[in-house]
């Protein structure tokens, strides 16, 4: 007969098997599965029908604005230690008919000195068609004050655009993820 001080050892040790059996990670797989992911997001960008570069000129009659959106590529848990953030820029085209042309996206640093241009040639976004963006995770050449610059042209009566940037950082169980909103300058 098993007495209570074996049931309780049988019982803790099974949990325990269960536990890690269920925590531990392969990394190997993690990365497989990571560079199965860029791949499939490297084909959908090579064939973007959505997202265009435009070679004609642009119609002098359409509305130029710019939007600002703010940018983090590190934030700050103490005066001395910090969290990297990656960075994905995420450009709308709200309007159900009417062409979105994106003329220039540019990346600045804290300082406002230009890092990188994304986009330096004029491309069409169709209706209700969506781009994203990237700044990598180890990319902190943009600081804590960073932010893009978006550049478009619209007819005067379509849909105004959502400009959203998302900064994200998991490792494990730890998640910090936050979206800023583009401003209209």
């Amino acid at each position: 007969m098993i007495n209570k001080f074996q049931k309780l050892k049988f019982v803790v040790l099974f949990t325990l098997v269960i536990l890690y059996s269920g925590c531990e990670t392969d990394y190997t797989d993690y990365e497989k599965q990571q560079k199965a992911y860029k791949e499939e997001i490297k084909k959908k960008n090579s064939k973007q029908e959505h997202f265009q570069i435009f070679n004609q000129k642009m119609d002098e009659t359409l509305e130029r604005k710019v939007f600002y959106v703010p940018v983090y590529s590190h934030i700050y848990i103490s005066a001395d230690n910090y969290i990297k953030m990656s960075i994905s820029l995420s450009v709308r085209n709200t309007d159900l008919l009417k062409d979105l042309y994106i003329e220039s996206i540019s990346y600045y640093n804290t300082e406002g000195k230009l890092v990188k241009n994304y986009i330096s040639q004029p491309h069409i976004l169709k209706p209700m068609g969506s781009i994203d963006f990237i700044v990598d995770l180890d990319d902190m050449s943009g600081g804590n004050g960073a932010k893009f610059l978006v550049k478009f042209a619209s007819k005067s009566n379509a849909s105004k655009p959502i400009v959203q940037a998302v900064m994200s950082h998991i490792v494990g169980n730890n998640h910090v993820v936050f979206v800023t909103e583009g401003q209209l300058l």
